[in-house]
């Protein structure tokens, strides 16, 4: 991969950060994403923006062959050493863009997408890359975080994700996450849940390594939230909530 984006210039950065994230390593929804995955069952599973493989590292047992695809090598290094220590060796691990998969059409048994396609770039794209590697009644995990349906608190979680972090692209709503993923063949109405996850402001900041400037600004942005956003993302002096979707949907 000859250009690097931002996804690759932040990522490669932070790699480490996220082998220990507790965010990232545990969580109900990765628990729901295991028992969907092995309720499924079948040949092969593909974790789609694996990041350092914690979502690979629990699915993987539960089929023959796993892979997973991320754009970053950094990430993927790391991931090597969390599937290593958790005894996973049908595993592997694949650099490449979430929109040009390079799998099979129709190969796929399941595939798993956790709190990463909000730096997909060409989310769309992803999505259609999904649908296609995917067998006729293949199953689709998608885990993310969604914005509100009022614009103003979807502006303001976004413009605090991309201050934090440059790679960050877009929590769509609800409604935006399940027509991209509609539009691209994997019809979303088989299932659905939220959770919220609650992030130490300080904590949040230093995975990501956020310059100094724009970490201020952060800070400053949470201080000074209307009413509306406080109540809609729980903001404290030293944390805040966002909402995660999980969304099931099948070939």
């Amino acid at each position: 991969m000859s250009k690097i984006g931002p996804v690759q210039r932040q990522f490669g950065r932070t790699a480490a950060a996220y082998i220990e994230s507790a965010t990232h390593a545990r969580g109900e929804d990765l628990d729901r994403i295991v028992a969907l995955a092995t309720e499924h069952g079948g040949e092969r599973l593909v974790d789609v923006g694996t990041g350092v493989g914690h979502t690979l590292r629990r699915v993987a047992p539960s089929f023959a062959a796993a892979i997973g695809v991320d754009a970053t090598r950094e990430m993927l290094e790391a991931g090597h050493t969390v599937l290593e220590g958790a005894g996973v060796a049908n595993a592997i691990l694949v650099q490449a863009d979430a929109t040009a998969l390079p799998i099979a059409s129709g190969s796929t048994d399941v595939v798993t997408s956790r709190l990463a396609a909000h730096h997909f770039a060409d989310a769309a794209a992803a999505f259609r890359e999904i649908g296609r590697i995917l067998r006729p009644g293949g199953l689709f995990v998608f885990v993310d975080n969604f914005a509100p349906d009022d614009p103003a608190l979807d502006a303001f979680i976004n413009e605090l994700e991309r201050l934090r972090d440059p790679s960050h692209v877009r929590n769509h709503t609800v409604r935006g996450w399940r027509e991209l993923l509609d539009r691209a063949g994997v019809a979303t109405t088989v299932d659905s849940d939220t959770a919220v996850t609650k992030l130490t402001t300080e904590d949040w900041l230093k995975r990501s390594q956020t310059p100094p400037d724009r970490a201020e600004e952060v800070r400053h942005r949470l201080r000074t939230a209307s009413t509306a956003a406080v109540e809609a993302f729980q903001i404290t002096p030293v944390t805040f909530a966002v909402r995660k979707l999980i969304l099931v949907g099948r070939k």
